[in-house]
């Protein structure tokens, strides 16, 4: 795929994602926003019905002490009120007060005086019609009314009894939430208050007006709130963290697939290289071995014995160099195989080395460099595959070798450790940068070797090595500093 089409996918898939996290928050904010209102709801309506029980209960107990049937008492007097009997009321403009008294029998009897709800004298006459058809009309429940508007709050409720009435009528509506409460008068004094009221003054708070019906000014008011009211809100949204969830998997899914694009479009990128690698490998010795065939049946060219043992020489080092350019790339298929089949079997891990250091000395010393060896390691004998072995301590001998610009010094050496064996190879070639360390064993990759185009591979080497190691149960490890070269170290389990 088109590099401009991968990144067009990403930057089309980045926002469709972040439009989808902002629409999940929106819907969040809604249904918060939802909740809290439906919540504030239902509270209001358990209070009102807390307001209106309260209004029940003074008025039924009033008619119990007969107090709304044909006698009144005030100040200690007793009027007979009968049909007669007339209200009057006298009104203080400057202040909007009124005072209410019976009028019966060319007697006047105050029945109750106070402040007159908002709109005063103006809306006075229509809150005292309200009031009077509230009492259905009848003048004594209408005077034993207005008398208990006159007396003190906990002379009107039984305070020890409102939590309960609270709780009960709360429970009713579907909430079971504990709850502090109190009952504030003129905004200034509470008349009383639960345990725990005052610990959480930042708290939600949900007020409502105690006895709305009176004909004068009311200024008891029961405030309520919740302590546990937003862990109780928070589990109300337990349907919506599956979908936070959800969409989290989708986004690590997504950007995991980004990465695996890219990553996919790079290793294109290195086996079109490898690809143009290796034709180039396999072309040059090919055309050297055709070329030397054409001159040995040129019949126009003297066949001298010298000369056929030099195209003899020439095709024999070609057929090797084209022979290890096969095995290179055959070591490709060990990738594609999940597990790779071992042939275990009891080898010395000197014995391989000595076997394979005379081949490399003489390379080095064709360098003009020197071909050290320590092996120190006092067990050497592992449960390994004798070939593949091979194969990983030649790799990182021939890597050793190649990418010394002149006069290579490489080390090998051997010592035991945690029951294992350490190889170790060490040499003063180009390095490797920190970068390219972190790569050095992804299979395709190669070093990048700046203006030295003489260093040729395909770039699985050290893959291979990595693979044969891990295979083994064992580690490879690497530390490099650029322009001073390198040492690589293999471990592997020593025979149990």
């Amino acid at each position: 795929m088109n590099q401009k089409y991968i990144w067009l996918v990403t930057i089309v898939l980045c926002i469709s994602l972040f439009g989808l996290i902002l629409v999940q928050i929106k819907y969040f904010q809604s249904a918060s926003k939802l909740k809290e209102e439906q919540f504030a709801l239902t509270v209001s309506k358990a209070l009102d019905q807390v307001v209106k029980k309260l209004e029940h209960d003074e008025k039924w107990h009033s008619i119990v002490k007969g107090n709304g049937t044909n006698s009144s008492s005030t100040s200690g007097q007793t009027s007979i009120i009968n049909e007669s009997s007339k209200f009057t009321y006298t009104m203080d403009p400057k202040h909007d007060m009124a005072t209410f008294s019976i009028s019966h029998e060319n007697k006047n009897i105050n029945i109750a005086s106070g402040p007159l709800k908002s709109g005063g004298l103006a809306n006075f006459q229509q809150q005292f019609n309200k009031a009077l058809r509230s009492s259905g009309g009848n003048i004594g429940q209408f005077a034993s009314k207005l008398r208990n508007e006159n007396l003190k709050l906990n002379d009107r409720i039984d305070l020890k009894e409102l939590p309960k009435l609270i709780e009960q009528i709360l429970r009713d509506n579907g909430i079971k939430l504990n709850f502090e409460y109190a009952v504030k008068i003129n905004n200034i004094k509470f008349e009383t208050a639960s345990k725990n009221y005052f610990r959480n003054p930042s708290a939600i708070k949900y007020t409502k007006l105690m006895f709305p019906n009176d004909v004068f000014a009311s200024s008891n008011v029961l405030h309520i709130y919740f302590p546990g009211q937003q862990k109780h809100m928070i589990k109300s949204y337990t349907m919506l963290f599956p979908s936070f969830i959800l969409t989290l998997v989708l986004i690590l899914c997504s950007a995991f697939t980004i990465f695996i694009i890219f990553r996919q479009k790079k290793l294109s990128k290195i086996k079109n290289d490898f690809i143009n690698n290796m034709t180039h490998e396999f072309k040059t010795p090919i055309s050297t071995i055709s070329l030397a065939s054409q001159m040995l049946k040129d019949n126009s060219v003297a066949t001298t014995q010298s000369f056929i043992d030099h195209i003899a020489k020439i095709i024999n080092d070609e057929s090797k160099r084209l022979t290890y350019q096969v095995e290179k790339v055959l070591q490709m298929a060990v990738f594609n195989e999940a597990r790779m089949k071992l042939k275990l079997k009891p080898i010395s891990v000197h014995k391989i080395i000595q076997n394979l250091l005379p081949n490399f000395t003489i390379r080095a010393e064709d360098k003009s460099g020197n071909m050290y060896q320590n092996l120190d390691a006092s067990q050497d004998t592992i449960m390994a595959d004798e070939v593949h072995v091979s194969n990983v301590i030649s790799n990182l001998l021939d890597n050793a070798i190649k990418y010394c610009k002149d006069n290579p010094e490489i080390s090998i050496s051997t010592r035991n450790k945690d029951k294992g064996i350490v190889i170790s190879i060490t040499d003063n070639g180009i390095g490797i940068s920190k970068e390219d360390q972190r790569m050095v064993f992804e299979r395709f990759f190669r070093v990048h070797t700046g203006n030295v185009h003489d260093v040729k591979g395909f770039g699985l080497g050290l893959s291979y090595v990595k693979k044969v190691v891990d295979a083994h149960n064992g580690e490879v490890n690497v530390d490099s500093v650029l322009d001073k070269g390198s040492k690589f170290e293999v471990y592997l389990p020593l025979k149990k």
